[in-house]
C-alpha cells in the first residue's frame, strides 16, 4: 500500500484536528479491506433528506455504524428498507471531516432478515391480538366533556407544549394533570406505569393521554414494552395514545382506546371546542324560551276561548242541556226496544201458530181419531193391522180400547 505523502510531513509535530482526522480517514480509506466490503446489521434512525439522499444508522448487539446511502446509488438499489429491518450493505468505510465521525458510504444493499427490535414487536403485537386487547369492543369511549385531563409524558419539549396550547385554544380553562415521566430509556417503562396508575386513581382526571415526540424504533421502545401496553389496557379511565408522529406505530397505539396521529391530535380527541358548545347552549336556551312562549300563547288563547263559553259562566245550562239529551236518548232507546219487541212477538206467533198446526190433537179436535198400537206406534196404514190386533184410539177429548175383527182396505 502506497504511504500517504502527508504522514511524512506530520512526523514529529503537533496536529491540528482537521490535520488529525484526515491522516485518520486517509488511513481508512486506503485500507483494502475496509473498501467494498459488507456489513449487516438493523436499521435504524433512519432519515431521508430532500435531496434524495438517506442517511441511518446499523447496529447490532455490540455496536453501531453510520451509514450514508446517495441518492443516485438508492435510485439503483430495488430493495426497500425502514427502521427495525435487518439488511447487509456493502460499502466504503470513510469518515466524515466535519464531524470526526466515521461511516459507511453505501454502493449496495439486500435484505438480510428481521432486525431483533423488530421480531420482538411481531411477537408481542401477535400475542396481545390473541389475548383480544386489540379488539374494539373493549375500547372505552372518550368522554364528551372531561372534568379534567391527566397527562404522561416528559415534561422537557414541544410535546407537552404542543398538548397545552391545542387543549387551552380549544378549552381555556380545563384542568390538566401532568405526571412527569422518562420516555425513553432505563426505567422509563417503570415511570410511565407509574404514572398511568396515578392519574387512573385520580377522581379529578376523566381521560389520559400518554404523549412523547417522534424516533427511531429503539427511541419509541418505551410504548412497545408488555407491562406498559397491559398498563393501558386495563386502565378503568379511557387512554388516548399520542406516540411519535403519523407514521410512528407502537404496541401502545394498538391496545389503548384512542390512537392520536400526533400529541396536538390528541389534545383535539380529548377536549371539544368551547366556543362550539357555548353557540350550542345559546341555540337551545333561544329554542327552549321560544317553546315556552309558544306554550304560554296557546294556554293563554285557550283560558280566552273558556271564559266565553257560556257554559263555563253558567254551568247549570251545560247540566239542563245534558239532561235533555239523556231524556231524549232514553225516549229513542225506549222506542227502539219496543219496536224490536213487536217484531220479535209477532215472529213468536207465527212460529207458535205453525206448531200448533202440525201437532195431531189440532187435528183430532176436527173430528179425526188416531189409533196407536200396543208400542204406542201411530197405525199409519191398514195394511199394518190383522184381525184380533188391540189398538188404542186417541179422541180430542179421551180415548177407547178396540179389537180389530176385519182389516179392510181400499179395494174397487
Amino acid at each position: 500500500m502506497k504511504k500517504p505523502y502527508f504522514v511524512a510531513q506530520l512526523s514529529g509535530k503537533i496536529l491540528t484536528v482537521g490535520e488529525l482526522t484526515a491522516h485518520i480517514k486517509s488511513l481508512l480509506e486506503g485500507d483494502e479491506i475496509l473498501q467494498d466490503t459488507w456489513v449487516q446489521g438493523e436499521v435504524s434512525n433512519l432519515v431521508k433528506s430532500a435531496a434524495g439522499h438517506v442517511y441511518f444508522t446499523l447496529k447490532d448487539e455490540r455496536s453501531v455504524i453510520k451509514a450514508a446511502l446517495w441518492a443516485g446509488v438508492r435510485r439503483r438499489v430495488p430493495a426497500e428498507f425502514k427502521n427495525g429491518d435487518f439488511i447487509a450493505v456493502c460499502g466504503t468505510v470513510s469518515v466524515y471531516e466535519p464531524r470526526g465521525e466515521y461511516q459507511i458510504i453505501v454502493s449496495d444493499l439486500k435484505p438480510a432478515g428481521i432486525g431483533a427490535l423488530y421480531e420482538a414487536f411481531e411477537n408481542l403485537k401477535r400475542k396481545l391480538e390473541a389475548e383480544g386487547l386489540f379488539d374494539p369492543s373493549r375500547k372505552l369511549p372518550l368522554p364528551f366533556l372531561p372534568k379534567g385531563i391527566g397527562i404522561v409524558t416528559s415534561p422537557k419539549g414541544a410535546v407537552i407544549q404542543d398538548i397545552f396550547r391545542v387543549v387551552r385554544r380549544r378549552f381555556p380553562n380545563m384542568p390538566m394533570y401532568l405526571v412527569p415521566a422518562k420516555v425513553q430509556g432505563e426505567g422509563a417503562a417503570a415511570e410511565v406505569i407509574a404514572g398511568l396508575r396515578l392519574l387512573d386513581e385520580d377522581p379529578r382526571v376523566d381521560v389520559i393521554i400518554v404523549a412523547r415526540g417522534g424516533g427511531s424504533l429503539e427511541d419509541l421502545w418505551t410504548f412497545n414494552e408488555e407491562a406498559v401496553c397491559r398498563a393501558i389496557a386495563s386502565a378503568v379511565k379511557p387512554v388516548v395514545s399520542a406516540i411519535g408522529h403519523e407514521t410512528d406505530t407502537t404496541i401502545s397505539d394498538f391496545v389503548a382506546d384512542r390512537r392520536a396521529a400526533t400529541p396536538s391530535q390528541a389534545g383535539e380527541l380529548v377536549v371539544p371546542m368551547k366556543g362550539d358548545l357555548t353557540r350550542k347552549i345559546q341555540e337551545k336556551r333561544a329554542r327552549l324560551s321560544r317553546a315556552v312562549e309558544n306554550k304560554f300563547a296557546l294556554a293563554v288563547q285557550r283560558v280566552r276561548k273558556a271564559e266565553s263559553c257560556r257554559f263555563l259562566r253558567k254551568p247549570v245550562l251545560l247540566i239542563a242541556e245534558r239532561r235533555i239529551k239523556v231524556a231524549n236518548l232514553a225516549r229513542e232507546v225506549e222506542m227502539i226496544s219496543g219496536r224490536r219487541f213487536e217484531a220479535r212477538r209477532h215472529t213468536f206467533q207465527v212460529f207458535a201458530a205453525r206448531l200448533d198446526s202440525l201437532n195431531p190433537r189440532f187435528l183430532l179436535k176436527r173430528g179425526y181419531i188416531m189409533a196407536t198400537g200396543r208400542d204406542g206406534s201411530v197405525v199409519a196404514s191398514v195394511k199394518f193391522l190383522k184381525a184380533g190386533d188391540l189398538l188404542r184410539l186417541s179422541f180430542s177429548d179421551g180415548a177407547a180400547a178396540a179389537r180389530v175383527e176385519d182389516p179392510i182396505s181400499d179395494r174397487v
